[in-house]
């Protein structure tokens, strides 16, 4: 199977304009969809990263948005069905598979990891997102995959380790490069560097085998 890594912009979308607005980031997965006349219809599941107001005002608006069917939200977990624009249907086909999550970030961009058993399929989706949203192929290989993240894409995490993991977030700590350490965040956080390191490393522990792998 080959495998495409892509970074696009999520500025002028649904969802990415809200999370910028609101300073939230977060993981999604495409259950299903179907066609519907001038529209995609998507079901949705995955996780809400950021302060609890600003989710909450997230759902507020949600709920008023015509092109949100249904959204719940139940901590960090979140699961709806929204309508996208049929030119989205060079990602919503039978070709792509999903391979992981989505990551949409509080700056307005998205990561997507999608699949295809050829490689047409997946140059015309960065294509597309090349010509339309500024999209930029990371990698694309031919490989064969392990897993696919969908059982389960919210794995539980303490209160504390959620705090750690999305000050990381936030500070670049996952950006290439780099732009933070883990002593500049446990800084941040008033925790001493051994408490900070714990708390980050039992999130990624559950969060990195369904994200990032």
């Amino acid at each position: 199977m080959f495998i495409a890594k892509i970074k696009f912009s999520a500025k002028n979308t649904l969802i990415g304009n809200k999370l910028a607005k609101y300073n939230l980031n977060m993981f999604g997965f495409p259950l299903s969809f179907y066609y519907e006349k001038d529209w995609i219809i998507v079901h949705i599941t995955g996780t809400l990263i950021g302060n609890e107001k600003n989710k909450k005002k997230l759902l507020k608006e949600f709920k008023k948005e015509r092109r949100v069917i249904n959204f719940e939200l139940n901590g960090d977990f979140f699961v709806g069905t929204i309508k996208e624009p049929l030119f989205t249907k060079i990602i919503y086909n039978k070709n792509i598979i999903h391979v992981t999550p989505a990551y949409l970030s509080e700056k307005g961009e998205e990561f997507i990891t999608i699949g295809c058993f050829k490689r047409e399929p997946l140059m015309k989706v960065f294509r597309s997102l090349k010509k339309f949203k500024n999209g930029e192929l990371l990698s694309i290989n031919e490989k064969k995959i392990k897993s696919i993240s969908i059982i389960k894409v919210h794995p539980d995490l303490t209160e504390k380790q959620k705090k750690a993991f999305n000050l990381a977030i936030k500070n670049g700590y996952y950006s290439v490069p780099r732009k933070t350490s883990v002593k500049k965040l446990a800084k941040i956080s008033n925790l001493c560097f051994s408490t900070f390191q714990v708390h980050l490393r039992k999130a990624e522990e559950k969060l990195i085998p369904y994200f990032f792998e």
